[in-house]
Formats: structure tokens, sequence, C-alpha cells
């Protein structure tokens, strides 16, 4: 399976994927969210925000023409390397496969405190291409650092401590 990165206008991500989408049906295109888990009211409710704001993942069988998946005006480029290409590689790849295997939808993952290490137990942490770097109990969230297009991105995702369960 091939996958592209699209860097597009922020907050015009859904709407890039419906045109991208409409141009190329056979691509498969991901404006991935992360669920986080919200105190409101006294109780924990889930709310998505966007897991890398304005930036699509666009996934299919076969390379595809890029002018396909550039159409769209809010979209500014596909992101590319220097000497390969524009489909990614290594471990931007095996990131987008993490996206697309968990649906564009990062959820809870449910992880055990064991003295000062942390260890995942089910959900998307638990196949992860990231590092935990904190833990906070209280607001049910790990900060997750991960590189991605030779960057250090760090991203909050919800937990569910189940050691204190």
């Amino acid at each position: 399976m091939q996958a592209y990165c699209v860097f597009c206008r922020t907050g015009a991500e859904k709407t890039a994927v419906r045109l991208i989408k409409k141009i190329n049906r056979e691509t498969q295109v991901i404006f991935p969210v992360r669920i986080l888990q919200e105190k409101r009211g006294g109780s924990w409710e889930p709310r998505s925000q966007p897991l890398l704001p304005g930036y699509l993942f666009v996934y299919a069988e076969e390379e595809i023409p890029i002018e396909e998946i550039n159409a769209p005006s809010d979209v500014y480029k596909v992101l590319g390397y220097e000497a390969e290409g524009k489909e990614l590689i290594g471990p931007d790849y095996e990131y987008a496969m993490w996206i697309y295997r968990h649906k564009g939808q990062i959820g809870a993952s449910e992880v055990m405190l064991e003295g000062s290490s942390v260890r995942v137990v089910s959900g998307p942490l638990l196949d992860g291409v990231g590092t935990i770097k904190k833990i906070n109990r209280h607001k049910r969230r790990a900060l997750v650092e991960f590189e991605f297009y030779g960057k250090i991105q760090r991203v909050s995702l919800s937990v569910l401590d189940i050691s204190s369960c």
C-alpha cells in the first residue's frame, strides 16, 4: 500500500478529504483525530481534536498521480523527499500505517504504572510509533513524542491507568 501526506489549510481538512476522494475514488483519505477524555459536569466525556492540524494521509493500492491529490484549492502541497519522491518511507510510512490501522481515530490506551515505568496494556499506544514522555493521571493524559517528517512532534493522548482500578 502506498501512503502520502498532504499539507492543507488548517480548518479545511474535512473539505480537502471530500474533494480528494471525489477526484480519485480509489484512494482512502484520513484526517487523523485524537479522542480525548475530558471531565465535564463531573463525568468523563470523549472529545475529538485534530492529531496533526493541517495534515491528511492518503492511501492507495497503486501509485497515484500527485496532481490528483494536489488539485483542491485548500491543499498546499504533498510532502515528499528530495531524492525519493512523494511516497512516505521509513518511520514516516510506519507512522502513516499506524494511523491507517486505527482508522484515523486515536482513542484512549490502557496503561499500568509500575514504579517509574509505564506499560501499555491495550489501545493505539500498544503498537504506536512514539515514546511516552510523561503521564498525567489526574487529566488521564500521556505526552507522547514521535518523529514525523524529520521533526519531533509532541502530542497529548488519552490514557486510562488501570493499575489504580
